[in-house]
């Protein structure tokens, strides 16, 4: 094949680039975020798809976020593109500052608590799916089923983590829509200009030969 790497990467540079691109998060974001703007597409349905990877940014949904992305842009006839490439601001270095502030919204509307650190908000969810896993194996085995475990989870972190994320999501993706509508508009009204004066230019120059 004619694009092939010549050496294909291994699973751990696979995973690495994942986590962190060669050409670091802020190049690889200014590159996506070009393509978006450029998308072939009604600007309406750009930014709409915008929104959904917005929104599903700040809800408990770790490492499938893009699944919610993606259900939600197809639903309210968003661009697809968009919504993944609008996904990705939800990423290891961001993942901790939103956990933290849905949570701890959450937390404070629904009188739970008052906010937890990352690390702990991780753990709640490694221990949660641990606890899915032993009841999951439970099923089919004489091991006693674990619910108290998830019980708190749901209680403490789910659910605030739901609403918390909900009620930041929402304003933050209406705000990105109405940046990237912008955006596509302005930069189609450019391009569009922009071929009119080349036109022009063309045909003054082809009128004097």
């Amino acid at each position: 094949m004619v694009f092939r790497r010549r050496q294909e990467h291994t699973f751990w540079q696979k995973l690495r680039q994942t986590v962190w691109p060669r050409s670091g998060w802020a190049r690889a974001g200014q590159y996506l975020w070009h393509r978006v703007i450029r998308l072939p597409d009604d600007p309406r349905r750009v930014a709409r798809g915008v929104f959904a990877g917005i929104f599903a940014c700040f809800g408990p949904y770790l490492f499938h976020d893009y699944v919610i992305a993606v259900g939600l842009a197809w639903l309210i006839r968003g661009n697809i593109f968009a919504a993944l490439v609008a996904s990705c601001v939800n990423n290891p270095l961001t993942l901790p500052f939103f956990a933290v502030m849905s949570v701890s919204l959450g937390q404070h509307l629904l009188g739970v608590g008052q906010g937890l650190p990352s690390w702990q908000i991780i753990g709640f969810f490694a221990r949660a799916l641990s606890d899915i896993g032993h009841n999951l194996w439970a099923l089919f085995s004489a091991a006693d089923m674990h619910w108290a475990g998830l019980k708190l989870f749901f209680r403490q972190i789910y659910l605030p983590y739901l609403l918390g994320g909900t009620l930041i999501g929402v304003p933050a993706g209406l705000g990105a829509y109405a940046g990237v509508l912008w955006l596509v508009r302005a930069y189609r009204g450019l391009r569009t200009a922009r071929l009119r004066a080349r036109n022009e230019a063309l045909r003054k120059s082809g009128g004097k030969g």
